[in-house]
């Protein structure tokens, strides 16, 4: 984004901009590009990983945003596992997984896990999966 920035700035006082029609069409992507990150920043695609070959259910993600790439990890376990619930917002575009975990005080919800990256495929296979043990 800052490269993009500095480039639009270097192209705006080079003169490059002194034709109308260039500069509408420099104004028209620079508004495109933005909504495409504020867009794409909404979503926050996450690199996810899932596995149930041990008495843990294992969660990994880590977003894709520029500057938020945090490594995280959720371990329950199967018997403490209640069910989960997928939570579809912004037209259906941005999906969050949601685990359900029994506590001593009752059940408990964890904080959104970004699906959106998922495929219909791996989304039916996580289901069907999570569906075992809830």
């Amino acid at each position: 984004m800052l490269l993009y920035v500095t480039l639009m700035a270097v192209l705006f006082f080079s003169g490059l901009f002194q034709d109308r029609f260039k500069a509408i069409l420099a104004i028209l992507f620079s508004f495109l590009y933005i909504v495409y990150n504020i867009i794409t920043y909404y979503l926050n695609f996450s690199y996810f990983s899932y596995r149930d070959d041990s008495e843990y259910l294992m969660f990994r993600f880590v977003s894709m945003r520029t500057f938020d790439n945090d490594k995280k990890a959720i371990n329950i376990s199967k018997l403490d596992f209640v069910g989960f619930k997928f939570e579809k917002l912004f037209f259906g575009y941005k999906q969050n997984l949601i685990l359900r975990i029994r506590t001593k005080k009752g059940s408990a919800n964890y904080p959104p896990i970004s699906i959106s990256a998922l495929s219909q495929k791996h989304l039916k296979m996580l289901e069907q999966s999570l569906n075992q043990f809830a």
